[in-house]
């Protein structure tokens, strides 16, 4: 067990969402500390070089979208990219060139290299310099650096925004517990530059409470994963294998080490530092995956459209209702750490395993569509939102 889990296992339950805020910074100004200004600058000189030769600097209508400066490969980076692939074959409505810019305080970075992709990314203060006639810019930005964002773009950028006749900001909603508890004071502040909008990654908190919380027009999205992009292998193609998401958990280790114990046989395996392709020919291989995140993310359903059983802990910030009914989604840890061995040995066997791998590959299929994904994009930029 990390120094860090044994910190979070014994403090009290009140402190901990603090002390896992205290973590975040903490790899942060890790990462700063890391950085290398010499080859910053061979980074900005491209990015320079590239913006001359990819866009043209009388551009007049722009989206932009924020992403983080590591390279690094994780769900809401996949997300962010995927949005960003389709929002540029969407030209034809919203009339606009699309780049991805890094977060104002990241370190510059021209392309992530952990999965597929040939986007280049630039600065966020270099864009607006190179683009001096821009009439119309969507800018997306992560929920969880909402604040960050009204902190670190300067008083110039502000002036070239408020020069801007149509400023639009939309927050892009993909981690409900990333969103700031004042929400509301930043997005006063944005209102101050424009337009402000939110689109959603769940339906569980696509809802018109959340649009009333907010105060600002509330549009799904939903996310890029859906059931034909993996490779579904059935029981006999798998391999005896479980895989766990990183996630820190307080009750992780102790849970890992009870599969051990009563399921020796059984290779447990934490995804971490693997390109997403080789992620993706992991799960195809695991009979299982564990979550220790919010339940309802890439690990759970992307192992189950891949041919797997997920199992998880019932977060209703994420789950919809009728995950409650799968009886590998528990109530708590304490019952997921009671029941899963057994669940474990009562489904190895190919009957079991087939009929209720079917049960949650249907469920999962019922909320991801990729055609549905797109098709919500398209209606977020004609301005026809879920919630007004």
């Amino acid at each position: 067990m990390s120094v860090r889990e044994v910190i979070v296992q014994k403090i009290p339950e009140i402190f901990k969402p603090s002390l896992q805020m205290f973590f975040k910074k903490v790899i942060f100004l890790k990462r700063a500390l890391r950085r290398n200004p010499i080859k910053e600058i061979k980074i900005k000189r491209l990015q320079e070089k590239l913006l001359r030769e990819n866009y043209s600097s009388g551009t007049k209508k722009l989206i932009i979208f924020l992403t983080p400066g590591h390279d690094i490969v994780n769900g809401g980076i996949l997300s962010i990219s995927s949005i960003y692939e389709e929002t540029k074959k969407l030209m034809s409505i919203h009339k606009s060139e699309v780049i991805m810019c890094t977060i104002p305080g990241d370190p510059p970075l021209l392309r992530y290299t952990k999965f597929n992709n040939q986007i280049y990314i630039y600065g966020f203060p270099q864009v607006l310099s190179y683009f001096r006639n821009i009439e119309k810019i969507v800018i997306h930005i992560p929920e969880y650096v909402i604040s960050r964002f009204l902190r670190k773009i300067s008083r110039e950028y502000k002036v070239k925004l408020a020069k801007i006749k149509d400023v639009h900001f939309n927050i892009m909603l993909q981690n409900i517990e990333l969103l700031p508890e004042n929400v509301k004071e930043y997005i006063s502040e944005f209102k101050k530059l424009g337009k402000v909008t939110c689109t959603t990654a769940h339906e569980q908190y696509s809802t018109s409470e959340m649009r009333k919380k907010l105060g600002i027009p509330l549009h799904n999205l939903s996310v890029y994963i859906s059931p034909e992009q993996y490779d579904r292998k059935s029981y006999a193609e798998k391999e005896n294998l479980i895989i766990v998401s990183p996630d820190n958990h307080p009750e992780k280790m102790g849970i890992l080490g009870l599969i051990h114990k009563q399921l020796p046989q059984l290779r447990i395996q934490i995804v971490k530092n693997l390109p997403y392709e080789e992620y993706k020919k992991l799960i195809s291989r695991a009979k299982w995956a564990l979550t220790f995140g919010e339940g309802l993310d890439g690990y759970f359903i992307e192992t189950i459209f891949s041919g797997g059983v997920s199992y998880a802990v019932y977060n209703s910030e994420f789950f919809m209702d009728d995950f409650k009914l799968l009886r590998t989604v528990y109530d708590n840890y304490e019952m997921l750490a009671k029941k899963i061995c057994f669940d474990i040995k009562e489904l190895d066997n190919e009957k079991a395993y087939t009929e209720y791998q079917n049960e949650q590959y249907t469920l999962c299929s019922k909320y991801y569509d990729y055609r549905k994904y797109v098709k919500n994009l398209e209606l977020f930029y004609r301005g026809e939102y879920t919630y007004e």
